[in-house]
């Protein structure tokens, strides 16, 4: 059985803001989030995830991750943390090469009985290589999400049109 893809929302960057979020998340279904462009204006900036409760980031420690960094100039590492305030999705982003891209899957967001978790597939272009992460994190606390916030670790605003898409797979 062949899945669909059912537009939710999106948010599109203009240039001003050091957060990006997309909400919507409403139902028990896997969702994916598309993520396209994804710079701000700082070289080598990392880039953070955290979950949405009614539309607002749960900055609280409660955030754990496992994936593997993959690189075009040296070894693949795997990379992991627990009781985070975020979830690292891109490693230093260059704003000269097109940003970050790729996808998330979310999983359980909607169920208040269970932790939020995601799965990623997101290459990147940094200062001199190719490189991505391939994993996934959770938010460790039961209770529903409906969205994503991303965000950089040196507080620099998105470049226009930075964007990430949200859809339900029904």
């Amino acid at each position: 059985m062949s899945a669909s893809l059912v537009y939710v929302n999106k948010a599109v960057a203009d240039g001003s803001s050091a957060t990006l979020k997309v909400t919507g998340i409403d139902s028990d279904d896997v969702y994916l989030v598309n993520l396209f462009g994804i710079m701000t204006n700082n070289s080598n900036e990392t880039i953070n995830m955290r979950v949405t409760k009614s539309g607002t980031a749960d900055t609280t420690s409660n955030y754990d991750r496992a994936y593997i960094n993959l690189s075009s100039i040296s070894a693949v590492a795997g990379r992991r943390y627990v009781d985070g305030t975020g979830s690292r999705i891109f490693e230093n982003v260059w704003n000269l090469y097109g940003g970050g891209a790729g996808f998330m899957y979310l999983y359980n967001y909607n169920n208040s009985s269970e932790y939020s978790f995601w799965t990623l597939d997101l290459p990147t272009t940094v200062s001199n290589q190719l490189a991505g992460q391939v994993g996934g994190g959770m938010h460790t606390v039961a209770s529903a999400s409906d969205g994503i916030e991303i965000y950089g670790s040196l507080s620099g605003t998105f470049q226009s049109g930075a964007s990430l898409y949200l859809y339900k797979l029904v």
